[in-house]
């Protein structure tokens, strides 16, 4: 009797395995866009989709701490959708909302959901030039982010270059101490969103005029006198963590009009992605800059 006592319970707690984890189903909403670490483009809108898990009222969208659930229009039940105009930067949306939960007191259960992702835009001119050295890398003039980058306080400045693919986050900051005419100098990668190739910046004359100013490097490995990332590089943790290890090289505006933006091809072979000229200094001159490699 107790043999096939304690083998019936067997299956029965099974079952109730089972109820509890259909039970938990149909509690949450999801932010299905923008994801997490998006990349948003401009002139494009940030389209923005909220679903659930099961029906849910109450939905309530917000971007950095602006209420935007009046631009959100129901698809149903279970689904909102929403064009937002944001401006180019780093951007947290939120979503809350009551989903129905058939378990849950009331019927009903609170879901919030967080994701944090860029709106970017390219930094250069229409009609960037090219050096006749540079193999046919572009030289931007970053003209109009002077305004953006000059202001006290930090300033985040996110762009995608001129081959469509690379995007890198300028973090800027104050640097008391420095001149005008100087710059202090940063570059780090961010591997959690899929880079994984060495990135280096150097520092030059007029289209690589004279000799090589200075250079910082960055990877994932690390290797001598190469900066290292090991985790996610975020607002959160004032984008650095404690097995980031960078190199951060000062400029001086007598010596240096251009930076080289480089990584390795496909095959490994060291090439130019883009260029910033003089223009830097009017944007950078005086601050401290953080150049964040965040996609390839």
């Amino acid at each position: 009797m107790p043999l096939i006592s304690t083998i019936s319970r067997q299956p029965f707690r099974a079952f109730l395995l089972i109820v509890v984890a259909v039970a938990l189903v149909g509690c949450a909403i999801t932010i299905q866009k923008p994801a997490e670490n998006d990349i948003i483009t401009l002139p494009s809108k940030t389209n923005v989709v909220v679903t659930g898990d099961a029906s849910y009222s109450g939905l309530k969208v917000t971007v950095d701490g602006v209420d935007f659930s009046n631009q959100m229009v129901s698809k149903g039940s279970a689904r909102d959708e929403g064009d937002l105009s944001l401006a180019a930067g780093f951007h947290t949306i939120t979503a809350s909302a009551e989903v129905y939960c058939s378990s849950c007191t009331g019927a009903k259960t609170q879901s919030t959901k967080t994701n944090t992702f860029f709106v970017v835009v390219s930094l250069g001119s229409t009609s960037p030039h090219v050096c006749a050295t540079s193999g046919g890398a572009p030289v931007i003039n970053v003209a109009s982010q002077i305004t953006t980058a000059q202001k006290p306080g930090r300033q985040l400045i996110a762009y995608k270059l001129q081959n469509g693919k690379d995007v890198l986050l300028i973090v800027v900051d104050d640097a008391p101490g420095l001149l005008p005419t100087q710059m202090r100098l940063t570059l780090d990668i961010d591997p959690f969103n899929g880079v994984t190739w060495n990135k280096a910046i150097e520092a030059w004359g007029f289209c690589r005029s004279g000799s090589r100013v200075g250079l910082v490097e960055a990877s994932v490995v690390g290797g001598i006198n190469v900066g290292t990332a090991c985790s996610q590089l975020a607002v959160a943790n004032n984008f650095t963590s404690g097995c980031t290890n960078t190199q951060t090289m000062l400029l001086n505006q007598s010596t240096t009009s251009e930076l080289w933006l480089r990584k390795p091809g496909t095959i490994g072979i060291w090439g130019d992605a883009e260029a910033i000229d003089s223009s830097m200094w009017q944007a950078f001159g005086g601050r401290a800059v953080r150049f964040i490699w965040r996609a390839d």
